[in-house]
């Protein structure tokens, strides 16, 4: 970025550089202390070449007859954070990385198309390509030094993301019966948790809002539900700012590193609409208090009242939220990630509208409102919904269909909203249009809607974007999908995850079926 020019400097009382220098290291220090962050996110000061991903690498590659190295990472991601300082930035990992790899960087929530692809699941996250992009080491986690050293060098085959290698006889879970035949092998009784083991494999310890509330109206788990609520709300729930961490492990002994103190925007708005419908169905007080206190964390931390849109993170900080309650609301709060996204704030907007129709509130409701009409204005397109827009306003990476499909879903809850608060209901946007402008991505290759548009790469399906467009389709008058371009089949044939897939990809998906798809039809 260039400087601004001075205004009219006089070159006789302008500051030698070396005292510039020392003012603006001074000045960043001064702000980083306030802000309670570093001000310059990695890779600021990275001794390893990082590139921007861009399709000409594989040509690179080709030519230099070097793989690509991708590292996937998130600002707001302790464990990113711990990888980098410890292991990336080892000398001779560095020097490794410099001689025989092509180093790229992703930013897991700008790029998010291209961490699905390449089956992201956590952070910090590394793929090794070579250049016709074939997958030759992928790992998630924190590799110490040496292990990466190694793998590096000796360029061995690791293909696994969850510690767990499937074999011939691991099947995919392709319908509920499975689903839920699935579910119960791994519920834990004595945790009240999805924790424990089944033939499908090990879960993840990844939390599973969209699971839990696709459980919600299962009769088989009406007694299972409150103690799992109360159980991930104790685990990830924060009583002095509200809202829900990233990550607990359970199995890690200590409680300060098992807590990844992160805040995301889908995942808050997930836990959001799943204890609004908790307190709808069971009517416990304390589940209200738990989705009140997600809704006055978006607002008080992730929104921004001035430009209308919400930040997509909150960074972790340990030693932050270690203190006492009153040390902590006297100190600032970690900082915030300002990008915004159409798909995380879609489901914010969705889950606002959902908790305004449980608790009959007019102010949630007006929120969701002025938090979509600035959403339309910030990333609709004639062609549909940009992903992003960063924090200074740049708009960022047409045709993502995650960005066309909750945009949509929280329009309809929040034509939901309105008709069981005000008693009538808006009017939308003509259905069968509104489909139709997903024609571009459909691939007769795929017999399905392709995740992005416009790429070089190989076209591919995502299950938790699948999963998505079931719960919209399930929300639309029957008539209107018959009369679109888009055939339920080739959406319901999506709808399966393979063993070490998590739950919640489908789990949307399941629960549309399960009510209906195409669902209650308004002709």
């Amino acid at each position: 970025m260039t400087s601004p020019r001075p205004h009219n400097p006089a070159p006789a009382l302008r500051p030698p550089r070396r005292y510039l220098s020392i003012l603006l290291a001074l000045f960043l220090a001064i702000l980083a202390t306030s802000t309670g962050a570093a001000v310059d996110d990695y890779p600021e000061g990275s001794a390893i070449p990082w590139q921007a991903w861009d399709a000409g690498l594989f040509k690179e590659a080709r030519e230099a007859r070097q793989p690509i190295f991708y590292y996937f990472h998130g600002q707001w991601c302790t464990w990113c954070r711990d990888f980098q300082d410890e292991s990336l930035e080892n000398p001779e990992v560095v020097s490794i990385l410099r001689d025989d790899y092509i180093p790229v960087l992703v930013d897991v929530d700008r790029r998010a198309d291209l961490f699905r692809r390449y089956g992201g699941r956590g952070l910090p996250f590394v793929v090794i390509v070579n250049a016709d992009d074939e997958v030759q080491i992928r790992f998630t986690g924190h590799v110490r030094p040496r292990d990466l050293r190694g793998i590096l060098e000796e360029q061995r085959r690791m293909v696994s993301v969850t510690g767990r290698e499937t074999t011939p006889d691991d099947a995919p879970i392709t319908g509920i019966n499975d689903f839920m035949e699935m579910l119960d092998q791994v519920y834990d009784p004595a945790s009240h948790r999805l924790s424990g083991s089944a033939t499908f494999g090990t879960l993840s310890k990844r939390p599973q809002p969209w699971t839990y509330r696709f459980l919600l109206e299962h009769p088989d788990w009406r007694e299972r539900l409150p103690g799992m609520l109360d159980r991930i709300a104790e685990d990830l729930y924060d009583p002095v700012e509200g809202g829900f961490f990233f990550f607990h492990d359970p199995d890690q002994r200590d409680p300060v590193l098992a807590l990844e103190t992160s805040k995301r925007l889908d995942q808050n708005a997930a836990f959001l609409w799943l204890f609004a419908e908790a307190h709808e169905r069971f009517g416990e007080p304390h589940h209200a208090e738990v989705a009140r206190g997600i809704e006055r964390y978006l607002r008080e931390q992730l929104w921004d009242p001035e430009q209308q849109r919400f930040g997509t993170s909150q960074y972790a900080d340990r030693d932050y939220y270690t203190q006492a309650p009153d040390a902590r609301r006297a100190a600032d709060p970690p900082r915030v990630d300002r990008n915004t996204y159409a798909d995380t704030s879609g489901m914010a907007i969705a889950a606002l509208a959902a908790t305004a129709r449980v608790f009959e509130d007019e102010q949630t409701l007006t929120w969701a409102e002025e938090a979509l009409q600035a959403l339309d204005r910030y990333l609709g397109t004639e062609a549909g919904f940009l992903h992003g827009i960063t924090a200074g306003g740049r708009p960022e990476l047409r045709g993502y269909l995650p960005a066309q499909i909750w945009p949509a879903i929280a329009r309809l809850e929040l034509a939901d909203a309105v008709e069981a608060i005000r008693g009538e209901r808006p009017e939308l946007p003509d259905p069968v249009a509104t489909l139709d402008r997903l024609e571009p991505f459909y691939n007769e290759d795929l017999d399905a809607h392709g995740e992005r548009l416009g790429t070089e790469l190989e076209p591919w399906t995502e299950t938790r974007t699948q999963a998505a467009l079931a719960w919209w389709l399930h929300h639309l008058p029957t008539r209107a999908v018959g009369a679109s371009h888009i055939d339920v089949d080739d959406v319901r044939a999506q709808l399966r995850i393979e063993p070490g897939a998590d739950p919640d990809d489908v789990a949307l998906g399941y629960h549309a079926l399960r009510r209906g798809l195409p669902g209650l039809a308004r002709e």
